[in-house]
C-alpha cells in the first residue's frame, strides 16, 4: 500500500492567540527562529585529540507581527505599560496555529514569556491605496513546536 500524499501547508492560513484569546487581523508573522550556540572542545591527549562539539545556549529571534490598523487596543495598551514601566513586565504566551485547507490546526508554535518590544506605525502615502499596516515585535524566551 502506498503512503498517503502529504502536501506542504500554505503559509497564509494561520491563527494567532495571546494567552488563549484569538487575535484577529494579522496578515504576516515572521521571526520564528532559534539558534543554539556550538561549543567546541578538544577530546583526547595533546598528541592525539579530536575536536568535539556540544550544544550551548539557545537564543531566539523576535516575533514580528504585521496587521492592518484596526480599532483593537489591547496590544497597544500592553505595549504602553512596557513603555511607561508602570508595573513589572506582563509576560504572556503566544500561540500560532498553522491550519490546513479545512481550517484545522496542523502545526502549533507556542511562544512563552512574550512581551511587546517594538511598534512601527503604518507608512502613509496619499498616492497609494494600500492597507495601513502596523508592525508589532514581541520578545519570547522559549519556543515549542507541536505537530
Amino acid at each position: 500500500m502506498a503512503d498517503e500524499r502529504r502536501d506542504p501547508f500554505v503559509g497564509f492560513n494561520f491563527r494567532m492567540e495571546i494567552d488563549g484569546v484569538e487575535v484577529a487581523g494579522f496578515k504576516e508573522l515572521s521571526g520564528i527562529e532559534s539558534k543554539t550556540q556550538v561549543i567546541e572542545y578538544a577530546d583526547g591527549d595533546d598528541s592525539n585529540y579530536t575536536v568535539r562539539k556540544q550544544p550551548g545556549r539557545t537564543n531566539y529571534s523576535n516575533l514580528i507581527a504585521k496587521r492592518g490598523i484596526s480599532e483593537g487596543t489591547e496590544i497597544m495598551e500592553w505595549y504602553q505599560s512596557i513603555i511607561d514601566q508602570e508595573r513589572e513586565v506582563e509576560r504572556k504566551d503566544i500561540t500560532i496555529n498553522l491550519l490546513d485547507d479545512s481550517g484545522e490546526p496542523q502545526k502549533t508554535y507556542n511562544f512563552f514569556e512574550c512581551w511587546p518590544c517594538r511598534y512601527k506605525g503604518a507608512d502613509m502615502n496619499a498616492t497609494d491605496d494600500q492597507l495601513a499596516v502596523e508592525e508589532i515585535e514581541f520578545v519570547f524566551e522559549k519556543l515549542e513546536i507541536e505537530d
